[in-house]
Order: structure tokens, then C-alpha cells, then sequence
């Protein structure tokens, strides 16, 4: 059986990934207007997503086109036609997916994946939050890490522009980009886009996002090693955490086993330092987490944010400990 062309697999995937019948698409006369290069490599659709206009570009040719080549075609489109605009595409790899991404240029695989922050934006406004397909079941360590410093450091901010505090924070642009991406499609912050600056507008409250934000949201901790050096907690962004930090922002008591975490970047810089990590759990001494992000987001302190320590202990069967992080939950200032 011969493969259907691609624009009629492209219009059938967006059917499927935002509801039958969402999208109608049909051949543009207008396409003839565009520069012979452009019309001997795309197909030109335009029409509807729930009554707003976008364009659909479909590449005629199975063979790999350059991103620099793609992104002047873009260009070219866009000037023909002002609406968001989806490049279809048989197929794409890792590398090919990444820059595009970082181009801003959204696509189609049909069957695949899907990418386009400003239909993300276009179906937020028809509905109240976006139906795009989502490419993991948590929100990654980057764009986690950057929401709880939302939380803790923008207590009074409606609208947020992340590339600052990615900065601050030691992330590339590019990370904010895919957190910008990510929160859009987990539909927990509207995005607003003047000119070519992208900013996320909260929904509700902050005690709202961060309940929604909740089944995304994954424990720090990639692992745990354990040691009976003290000097641990000493060492540059070594922060206190687990059930010892928890006795420090509650009512809950001390436990015997001390708790420190450092990023999993810094690993090596311990061992560096002299630090000897045991071979096995030791039932004094330090247990070392190793976390996904860099613990210390908060100065002043050298206990872990209650945020993220709540994450850290929410799966704990322990009654103590989820009284406690209920405790915790109440006393952060929303």
C-alpha cells in the first residue's frame, strides 16, 4: 500500500493530537507568490485551529534539508503569511529536532512529535489551557528547578521572563526556551510572546500553580552515597536536607542519620576535596543526596527550599513526615 503524502498524515496527526476535526487545511493559491525555491520544496496549506488562521508548510522531498536552508524558507512564509506556521516533515533527527527548537521554528513528524509554542498559546486562549502532546510524564530537572525559583523568589510577579533567572541561575537560554515550551504544554503558565521576547503569565494563584504543578514535579534526589566526613556540609553548595532539614523548618523531630545534598555536578569536586564516600549505607555519619539541580536556592540559609524538600519526601510512607510536609506546605508564603 502506497504512504499517503504528507499533508494529508500531518492534517490527520494534528487532528489526532488536538481533536478530531480541531483542524481544516486546504491548498493556498497563494503559495504560487512565493519565491520558486520555496515552492519547489513546501507544500503551502492554510485554514483553521478552532477558528484561527496557521499555516502548514510540508516538505515535497524525502531527502534532509539543512536547518539554515529551512529557517530562510521560514522566513520567506511568514512573509507571505502573517499566521503561526508548522513545518511538516517525513522525519528528523536528534540533532535536526534540537536546532530547530532553538530556531523557534515549530514542526510536525506526523506519528511522532509535535512542536509549536504559539498554537500552545492559540488553543490557551479558545480553551484556558493547551491540549498539546507532551514528551515526558514530569517536567524536566531544568524547568523544575527554574519554577520553584519562581515560587520562592517572584512573590508578587504575574508575568515572568525566565531567561534572567536561567541566568542566575547557571542554565543556557536554550533551557529557558524548553522551559517556556514545557509549562506551556503542561499547561501551568500561559505564554505571552511582544515581538521576538517570550514571557509565561500566571493562571491563578501561586498556591493554585504549585497544586497543579504537583503530579509533574519528580524527587530531586538521583541517588544517595553516604560518608562519615562531617567537613561534607562545609563544602560550596552543600545544603542540609531530608528528614534533617525538615526538623529544622517544623515541628517534626530529629532523626539520627545527618542528610546533606549537593548537585551531581559536584560529585567529583567532593572526591576531589578528599571526601571518601562508603561503599554501602552506614547507620551514622552523613547520607550525601545527589540532586538533579543545584540545591542551593536560597541564600542566607544552608538548609534546601521547603519546595523542593517537599518533592524529596512526598512519597515517604512515614504519617510523621506527611504531617510534617503539610506543616511545611502552610507555612510558605503563597
Amino acid at each position: 500500500m502506497l504512504e499517503r503524502p504528507l499533508p494529508q498524515r500531518a492534517v490527520q496527526y494534528l487532528n489526532q493530537v488536538l481533536g478530531e476535526g480541531a483542524v481544516c487545511l486546504h491548498p493556498s493559491p497563494q503559495a504560487a507568490e512565493l519565491p520558486y525555491f520555496v515552492q519547489d520544496a513546501y507544500d503551502i496549506m492554510t485554514g483553521g485551529v478552532h477558528g484561527h488562521q496557521i499555516t502548514l508548510a510540508c516538505l515535497k522531498h524525502a531527502k534532509p534539508i539543512p536547518v539554515e536552508q529551512i529557517e530562510l524558507s521560514t522566513q520567506r512564509i511568514r512573509d507571505a503569511f502573517p499566521y503561526p506556521l508548522i513545518v511538516a516533515m517525513p522525519g528528523l533527527s536528534p540533532g535536526e529536532r534540537k536546532q530547530l527548537i532553538q530556531r523557534d521554528i515549530a514542526f510536525v513528524v506526523p506519528g511522532k512529535q509535535l512542536f509549536a509554542p504559539k498554537l500552545g498559546m492559540i488553543l490557551s486562549e479558545q480553551f484556558g489551557a493547551p491540549t498539546l502532546q507532551r514528551h515526558s510524564q514530569h517536567l524536566s530537572p531544568s524547568t523544575q528547578a527554574l519554577l520553584i525559583w519562581f515560587l520562592l523568589h517572584h512573590p508578587v510577579d504575574e508575568i515572568w521572563h525566565p531567561f534572567d533567572d536561567a541566568a542566575a541561575m547557571g542554565y543556557a537560554a536554550m533551557t529557558a526556551t524548553r522551559a517556556i515550551r514545557e509549562l506551556v504544554e503542561f499547561e501551568l503558565l500561559d505564554l505571552l510572546q511582544q515581538g521576538r521576547s517570550k514571557y509565561l503569565q500566571l493562571k491563578a494563584s501561586r498556591r493554585e500553580l504549585w497544586d497543579q504543578a504537583k503530579p509533574y514535579l519528580r524527587t530531586p534526589v538521583q541517588k544517595t552515597l553516604w560518608t562519615f566526613d562531617a567537613d561534607i556540609l562545609n563544602l560550596p553548595g552543600a545544603m542540609i536536607s531530608g528528614e534533617d532539614a525538615l526538623a529544622r523548618l517544623t515541628m517534626i523531630n530529629e532523626p539520627r542519620q545527618r542528610v546533606v545534598a549537593i548537585a551531581s555536578s559536584a560529585v567529583a569536586k567532593v572526591r576531589q576535596r578528599g571526601v571518601f564516600f562508603e561503599p554501602g549505607e552506614v547507620a551514622d555519619g552523613w547520607a550525601v543526596q545527589v540532586w538533579r539541580y543545584v540545591p542551593a536556592m536560597q541564600v542566607k540559609t544552608n538548609v534546601v527550599d521547603p519546595l523542593s524538600l517537599w518533592i524529596s519526601l512526598k512519597d515517604s510512607a512515614d504519617d510523621r513526615i506527611q504531617m510534617a510536609l503539610d506543616e511545611l506546605e502552610e507555612q510558605f508564603p503563597w
